[in-house]
């Protein structure tokens, strides 16, 4: 009965042990946004209208085949409204605020998820924790816009290594 007992109070104490070593989910969220907030030329017209969870990450530049697919899909979506308000990108002169500034963060996250397709990078050693926020906020034009900002932490969770964006139509 003694060694019931100790054995609990030895799985119970490894638990606490090990739940307080591990990085705090909530925490890293709240660092994640903190981290955008600070990207933000008007932090205070953040809006969060969703997030992942921490999720294992394999370096910077792996993504899961699910991953990679939604990214697609959503820039393709973007691309399309840019061709359509453009003319097939024939005519930007009239171009509203708006367009050009999509065109331009659409343009940098091409450049950001073709590399990482290109490079084809395998799945390596665990590295950290990514985090997905999606948001809503407002640009150095005051133009409202919208993106999902994807953020890399290091193994304890506590420095952000990497971010990106991509547009969201």
């Amino acid at each position: 009965m003694k060694m019931k007992k100790l054995s609990i109070i030895a799985t119970v104490i490894s638990c606490i042990v090990w739940g307080s070593c591990s990085p705090s989910k909530s925490g890293m969220v709240h660092k994640a946004k903190q981290n955008l907030e600070a990207s933000l030329d008007y932090p205070k017209q953040l809006k969060l209208t969703a997030h992942t969870e921490p999720d294992s990450a394999f370096g910077v530049n792996y993504f899961t085949r699910k991953e990679i697919t939604g990214m697609l899909k959503v820039m393709d979506v973007v691309t399309k409204n840019l061709m359509a308000k453009t003319q097939g990108v024939a005519d930007i002169s009239n171009a509203d605020v708006y367009t050009v500034n999509l065109m331009r963060r659409q343009m940098n996250a091409a450049t950001e998820v073709q590399t990482m397709i290109f490079k084809n990078t395998p799945k390596g050693e665990w590295s950290g924790w990514k985090v997905k926020l999606d948001y809503e906020c407002v640009d150095k034009d005051g133009m409202k816009y919208r993106a999902e900002r994807w953020v890399f932490f290091d193994r304890e969770g506590k420095d952000v290594v990497k971010t990106f964006e991509i547009p969201l139509p």
